[in-house]
């Protein structure tokens, strides 16, 4: 049985919006967390990676650069994105940036629409321990090799990518929320198509899969904004199809954002509302209910259930 606390502006809360107790970084903002195992991982107000196991907790790394995203490849490792567009190892107290993704030829095309440095937004694991970096803006970088190489992977998938997610199951699907749609990929992202039946807008920024593996979730909405049009949909056949959940607001003030569709299970899952507000499923998100309302919300991280 999986539980999940939130990762909230004012620290790590269980879902019932009491914080974790024993944190050693108290109400500090908790913006990104990664689980396997006994292993728990999380980024402290964008500097600081703090590592949880065995019920202790220690400081693994501070960083001066803003990090953003964290995942724990599949030999344990701790791998973090960064402003700038960088990849880091977290090893003896610091981040230590990975050349070969810097060298990425493609580097030279990312960009942003209000001309700052890109960032590197979302990465996932795949079954396999392939490894996938979303670059805002700049397509997906892919790892085969444990992240000692890095290449871009880019075609028919949209340029301004907001999260990309793997299959629970076959390492073979890669999935990825873009300004341009849901881009689905059967061949580890050599290739992607993109499947928008029954979506009312293209524009999306959190893409999920439950751990059956057969029902996909992505938000939608009219723009980076929200427009107050912002959706959660449902899909039943690898996205060739979409339809609307049930039980949450007809439409939302704001975007359900990268990383605030989370799952929890075969069948359980979380998402973010107008970042503040957890609605909770337990049939593949087919109906959904709301739990209550919190700070600021980022996402959420799986944790044993003595946690």
């Amino acid at each position: 049985m999986k539980t999940a606390w939130l990762l909230s502006e004012e620290g790590l809360l269980f879902v019932n919006g009491e914080p974790v107790s024993n944190v050693p970084f108290g109400a500090t903002p908790v913006v990104a967390g990664a689980a396997s195992g006994d292993l728990l991982a999380v980024i402290v107000d964008h500097h600081e990676v703090w590592t949880r196991t065995g019920g202790c907790w220690r400081r693994a790394a501070t960083a001066p650069e803003e990090l953003n995203c964290i995942s724990i490849t599949a030999d344990k490792r701790l791998l973090v994105g960064s402003a700038g567009a960088r990849l880091a190892w977290i090893a003896g107290g610091e981040a230590c940036f990975i050349g070969n993704f810097d060298d990425v030829p493609e580097r030279s095309l990312w960009k942003t629409p209000w001309g700052g440095p890109p960032d590197v937004r979302s990465m996932a694991v795949a079954p396999d321990g392939t490894l996938y970096a979303n670059v805002h803006v700049g397509w997906i970088a892919r790892s085969k090799d444990g992240g000692r190489t890095w290449e871009s992977i880019h075609k028919g998938l949209h340029m301004d990518v907001h999260q990309v997610a793997t299959h629970p199951v076959n390492p073979a699907i890669v999935i990825a929320a873009t300004a341009g749609g849901f881009h689905f990929s059967e061949d580890w992202g050599e290739t992607f198509a993109i499947r928008n039946e029954g979506m009312p807008s293209l524009y999306q920024r959190a893409c999920a899969c439950f751990d059956s593996g057969e029902v996909f979730l992505a938000s939608t909405s009219c723009g980076p904004h929200g427009c107050a049009e912002a959706l959660l949909l449902r899909s039943e056949n690898a996205g060739k199809n979409w339809e609307q959940v049930k039980g949450l607001p007809e439409s939302l003030e704001k975007n359900i954002d990268t990383h605030q569709i989370f799952i929890l299970g075969k069948a359980h899952g979380l998402v973010m509302v107008d970042n503040s507000v957890v609605y909770e499923t337990f049939d593949e998100g087919i109906h959904w209910r709301q739990m209550g309302s919190f700070p600021r919300l980022f996402g959420g991280v799986v944790v044993p259930d003595r946690g």
